[in-house]
């Protein structure tokens, strides 16, 4: 008997083992689920705030159309142009021929080239590039050019537009320093078709340089 009882003993204690087991195993799937659970609510709630958000920025957006400024004429009226662009046109072909050096007075010449038309092309070439040029070589000649500003003048003329700018002109022959003297230089400035590079379309047809008064 004593043997039976031990056994049903054994039996009920294993029984409640068990129960103890799945009853721990029920709590743990538990947990997962109310985790998971609150997992998927925070998910919810952070994409309905997303939505939001995204249609907030979309009715508050902004469109800014960038358009091009309407393309300028093919080519100016010498009357259009601005008197600032005139002076700086006439002061970029002075400061190519009016100060220069031994060594770079050539590469000078030939770059203010590009900025005149005939008869002033011509008439450059033969004497700024031809004589000129020779005369600068054999004396090693350097020179500059001070413009006074408050001396520049813009004349309308029948061909064209006059501009004219006047400075000290300081010459240097072989290393010495020659006299100064007052020097006037006169461009007559055209209009051409426009380009990138020239924006006004300027070209000069005549240059004029002469010594005047203090």
């Amino acid at each position: 008997m004593g043997k039976v009882a031990h056994i049903a003993k054994a039996i009920k204690q294993n029984e409640s083992k068990g129960e103890a087991d799945t009853f721990r195993l029920w709590e743990s799937y538990r947990e997962q689920a109310n985790l998971w659970r609150i997992i998927a609510v925070l998910q919810l709630f952070g994409s309905f705030l997303l939505i939001c958000f995204i249609f907030y920025l979309y009715s508050t957006r902004t469109v800014t159309l960038h358009v091009p400024r309407q393309p300028l004429p093919g080519q100016y009226s010498i009357n259009e142009i601005p008197e600032a662009a005139l002076i700086e046109a006439a002061t970029e072909v002075v400061n190519l021929i009016a100060t220069y050096q031994p060594h770079i007075a050539e590469k000078q010449f030939r770059s203010a080239l590009e900025l005149l038309e005939e008869p002033a092309l011509t008439i450059f070439k033969e004497k700024m590039l031809g004589v000129e040029l020779n005369a600068i070589r054999s004396t090693s000649r350097s020179q500059v050019l001070w413009v006074d500003p408050s001396r520049n003048k813009i004349e309308p003329m029948p061909d064209g537009i006059r501009v004219s700018l006047t400075g000290e002109r300081q010459k240097f022959i072989a290393g010495k320093q020659v006299p100064p003297t007052f020097t006037r230089y006169s461009i007559t400035f055209v209009t051409r078709p426009r380009n990138r590079i020239n924006q006004y379309g300027l070209v000069a047809t005549k240059i004029e340089v002469e010594n005047v008064p203090y």
